[in-house]
Formats: structure tokens, C-alpha cells, sequence
């Protein structure tokens, strides 16, 4: 899990130069009811500002370092199957053989100047989504305790859950995270998240008619729906609607 250590040192750095960062979360679903769910971490802009070397000095982490992190070359492109992840935290989710519809990219390359992280699940049906969400942290225990916590921690939903209709698409109300931050710590989260945006795709079989969601734009079969990640996690956004279609 040396990868997710060192997105995770990134993502650090990324939010203490002024929140570059976007989120873009995306759904597509077929006539089927089956469908892709991707949500993406884009820090790609941080890269305007120095070399990865840099950055990940900035992160504290030295040369000697970088290079057991794998960090001493500066081009990576790599792909993690949960199917691969160990059986017995698979199992503790109760549902082994679901992992093999999801996977994890990283990609992190000066040259193309990208820094994005994605996870993608190929559902079969709604629910899947809010199963990926809720058992999460349990089949990425081993990654995630090197970090001390999940690297998109704060940036991701804590839960993510729909409602399919015969020619309908309901979202319903994200729960609130465990560890939502307040206080001395909501005000360090205004100020390193900046400008970051949290971006929400729907891509729908049929052309949309009608959607009931704030800050949405339709664009024949699609739906784009806009806000700032400091607005979300304030509670100031919703993420919850209906798209008719």
C-alpha cells in the first residue's frame, strides 16, 4: 500500500497550498439498471506549483525516503483490484466476491503534469453503491492504517445512496461523517480548502425531464451539478434530489 501512503502525503500538501483540489463524482447507469460509479480526486492544478519532488519534501518526505516510497521516479501509473486486497477483510464485509467490481487507479506524472486518484465500482444494482461505501474502510484497513486514516478522508461522501425508479433516479441524504470537524478545526478546513470543488455527474439512459437537485444543469441525457466542498460539508449543500428521465 506504499501508493496510498504516498497520495495520501500529497493530498496533505495539497490542501495546505489553498485547497487544489477537485472532486468529481460520476454515475452511469444503463436501461439495465447496472451501471458504472467512479469518484475521482483531481490535485493535478497543485502541480502548477513545484515539481512532485518538491512537494513531496514539503510533505516530509526526504530523498531516502522517496525512494521507499518508490517516489524516486516521477511517472506513475498504477491500478489496485480490491479483489486483491486480503481475504479476511474482504470477508469481514460479508460479501467477498463483490470486491472483484471495484478497483482503485493513481496516476502521478510530471510530464502529463497529473496527480488524480480514482475508485470505480461496476454495479449491478443501486444498492451496490451504498455497500462499496459503508464497508470501504473495512476492506482498506491494511492502506489505510499505514496513513492513520483513509487518504480521502473529509474529501469523500461519508455514504452514498440511491433510490431506482421505473423512470426515476433518487439520491438520498448523504449521512454525516463521524469525525465532522468543528470549531478550531472547521476554521482550518475553510481556509486549506480554498476554492476546491465537488462536481457530480449523472449519466442517464433516457434524456432528463425534470430534476429536483440545487445548482443542477441538464444537458440532454446528463446532469451536472456544481458546489463548493467547503458549502458541503458546512451543510450548506445538498447532495439529495430526483433526476425524471
Amino acid at each position: 500500500m506504499k501508493k496510498l501512503v504516498v497520495f495520501g502525503l500529497l493530498l496533505s500538501v495539497s490542501l495546505l497550498l489553498s485547497g487544489c483540489i477537485n472532486v468529481i463524482e460520476e454515475l452511469t447507469l444503463n436501461k439495465s439498471g447496472k451501471g458504472l460509479y467512479s469518484i475521482t480526486i483531481d490535485m493535478s492544478s497543485i502541480l502548477q506549483l513545484g515539481s512532485l519532488k518538491d512537494l513531496m519534501n514539503q510533505a516530509g518526505a526526504d530523498a531516502e525516503a522517496q525512494k521507499k516510497l518508490g517516489m524516486d521516479k516521477m511517472e506513475k501509473d498504477t491500478t489496485i483490484y480490491f479483489k486483491d486486497m486480503p481475504a479476511d477483510l474482504k470477508a469481514q464485509t460479508g460479501d467477498a466476491k463483490f470486491w472483484d467490481k471495484a478497483k482503485m487507479t493513481m496516476k502521478m506524472s510530471e510530464s502529463e503534469k497529473k496527480l488524480v486518484m480514482q475508485m470505480s465500482l461496476d454495479f449491478d444494482k443501486m444498492e451496490d453503491i451504498e455497500f462499496f461505501y459503508k464497508n470501504l474502510g473495512t476492506v482498506m484497513k491494511e492502506g489505510a492504517g499505514e496513513m492513520g486514516g483513509m487518504p480521502t478522508e473529509g474529501l469523500t461522501p461519508a455514504g452514498v445512496a440511491f433510490k431506482l425508479a421505473k423512470k426515476s433516479l433518487t439520491r438520498l441524504p448523504t449521512p454525516k461523517a463521524e469525525n465532522q470537524p468543528s470549531g478550531e478545526d472547521m476554521e482550518m478546513m475553510k481556509m486549506f480548502l480554498g476554492t476546491a470543488k465537488y462536481t457530480t455527474i449523472y449519466n442517464l439512459p433516457n434524456r432528463v425531464k425534470k430534476v429536483k437537485m440545487a445548482n443542477a444543469k441538464i444537458d440532454g441525457n446528463t446532469v451536472t451539478v456544481e458546489n463548493s466542498m467547503l458549502d458541503i460539508m458546512e451543510g450548506k449543500a445538498k447532495l439529495e434530489g430526483q433526476i425524471s428521465f
